[in-house]
This record gives C-alpha cells, structure tokens and sequence, in this order.
C-alpha cells in the first residue's frame, strides 16, 4: 500500500475514528472477560489505569497533589 492510498484510507475513516476505537476497545475487554474472567480482568484494567496515570505524571511534570487536585475537580469535592 503506497503513501497516497493509505492517506485515502485515513481520510474516508476519520469521521468513525471515535467508533473504531471504542469498538476495538470494547471488544478486547468482552474478549478478556472471556478468556481470564472477570476479577483478573478488573485487576488488569486498574494497573493499566495506574501507569496511565503515573505516565501522564511523568509526561506533563505533574506532582502528586496536582494530581488529586484534578481528580477532585473531576468528582466534585
């Protein structure tokens, strides 16, 4: 596939580039569920969630009380 053909590709798939992702998503979470269940799946997800998290720290120079600071804009208190 040469430049012009993928550039194509991505042009007619961007107004479904939300819905790609969130199917893929969900679908490797319905598949995960399968295969290792449910509790490992959610140990799973909270880990990926924690390097997330450490990771954005890391990119953005962020500190620990910036951090909850946001999180407790997100939630309200």
């Amino acid at each position: 596939m040469d430049q012009h053909q993928k550039e194509r590709w991505v042009k007619q798939l961007e107004p479904y580039r939300f819905r790609i992702i969130w199917t893929a998503v969900f679908f490797l979470l319905a598949v995960l569920l399968i295969l290792i269940g449910f509790g490992k799946t959610l140990v799973l997800l909270i880990f990926g969630a924690i390097g997330y998290i450490i990771g954005k720290m890391r990119d953005e120079d962020l500190d620990i009380y910036s951090l909850i600071d946001a999180v407790r804009s997100m939630i309200g208190i």
